[in-house]
């Protein structure tokens, strides 16, 4: 792949503060991009935490939205924002010097405080990069950050782009991707399950999400839960970072020793997939879903809200369930357990593997990144008329 102006390949940088210090989807997705890519690119990533090696960097000296610095002393409270502004402010400025002389085509990133920052220093000192965002969260397009180009992971967030009169131009619709490959395991579905303490009979109910009432809604999933009858087990995987610290009391007040609440690490997470009879999602939107599509993508029937982001999602019907409706996961969770020849009907693993694996998505990101790396430049201590503003002027 070979850039615009001069006979190399495309720079691109690829900048997530979140990679080597928490769990979250961005950073699945950006180490897995990565990876597929970095044979292929002159491709560099900028991370928080972890090894530093020629082509990964760990950025020094920025404040992180989980260390002492910002728990001793919380200074983003002053202004009325998150230790995310705080460690996205400070993981920009650290990022400066591997930014100027022209250094990157491209610098790519997801964290929204991130991407409105870097565009900012752009101007400020005159950079010479291409801004990509990918707009990985919930907010309505007329809150998307300032940047020369936007990934759209869904079709519903792509369709909402256009009808706010984004030009298609400035839009790329590219799902993130799963490598089903990597949750595999070579133990047994029994094995696994005498390892963690669970009978082969229970019928296990997983839900791989942060534990929290708003978006995940793990409340609804532990009360849906509660009006179950017989051998069961709701399983809830996923960090209680930023979520409602009152859930697993809720959880075990409700459900006793029918539930368990963990937090693995993301190398063993493909053996509770293994374990698991079903996967059940009580959220009512998602930005992409990842942990969804990793479960459905290993064989897990998965059961989601029938909304028109999981239908995109996943094209089978009996995956449908309508969360908003008291009793009708439960309804449909008691049918499964009572008739479990049943479950190969809710799984979506082929169509998951066809659309969604990232050896098929490949060449749509080599693509996005060529396109991004032939727009033009940005005038020097300028800003280059883009879509933000067409919207705010």
């Amino acid at each position: 792949m070979i850039s615009s102006e001069s006979n190399r390949p495309i720079r691109v940088a690829i900048a997530c503060p979140g990679i080597g210090l928490v769990q979250r989807g961005y950073e699945r997705m950006f180490l897995d991009m990565f990876d597929l890519l970095k044979d292929d690119l002159d491709l560099t990533l900028f991370k928080g935490g972890g090894r530093s090696t020629e082509r990964e960097k760990v950025v020094p000296l920025f404040l992180p939205r989980n260390g002492r610095f910002l728990k001793l002393l919380p200074i983003h409270r002053l202004v009325g924002r998150t230790t995310i502004h705080a460690e996205c402010m400070t993981f920009a400025l650290a990022l400066l010097p591997y930014l100027r002389d022209g250094a990157f085509d491209v610098v790519h990133c997801a964290d929204p405080p991130l991407a409105r920052i870097l565009y900012k220093l752009r101007r400020l000192f005159g950079m010479r990069f291409r801004l990509l965002f990918t707009h990985a969260s919930s907010m309505p397009p007329t809150h998307y950050q300032p940047a020369d180009h936007v990934q759209e992971v869904s079709k519903v967030t792509y369709d909402d782009s256009l009808a706010a009169a984004i030009p298609a131009q400035a839009l790329t619709l590219l799902p993130l991707g799963v490598y089903p490959a990597r949750f595999e395991t070579t133990r047994t579905r029994e094995d696994l399950r005498r390892e963690y303490g669970v009978s082969d009979d229970t019928f296990v109910i997983l839900d791989v999400a942060a534990l929290d009432r708003r978006h995940k809604r793990i409340h609804h999933l532990i009360e849906e839960a509660a009006r179950l009858q017989g051998n069961f087990l709701l399983w809830l995987d996923g960090s209680p970072d930023q979520g409602d610290p009152s859930l697993p009391g809720l959880a075990r007040s409700l459900l006793g020793d029918r539930v368990r609440i963990t937090h693995v690490p993301t190398a063993r997470i493909g053996e509770l997939y293994r374990m698991a009879d079903v996967m059940a999602h009580a959220a009512l939107w998602e930005a992409f879903g990842l942990a969804i599509v990793e479960g459905a993508s290993t064989g897990l029937p998965v059961l989601v809200h029938d909304a028109p982001h999981f239908r995109w999602l996943f094209a089978n019907p009996k995956a449908w369930v309508d969360m908003t409706a008291p009793g009708a996961l439960a309804d449909r969770l008691s049918f499964l357990m009572a008739h479990r020849e049943a479950l190969a009907e809710v799984r979506c693993t082929a169509d998951v593997r066809a659309r969604l694996s990232w050896d098929v998505l490949k060449d749509g990101y080599r693509a996005m990144y060529e396109r991004v790396a032939a727009l033009e430049l940005p005038e020097r201590g300028g800003a280059r008329r883009n879509y933000y503003y067409q919207l705010h002027g």
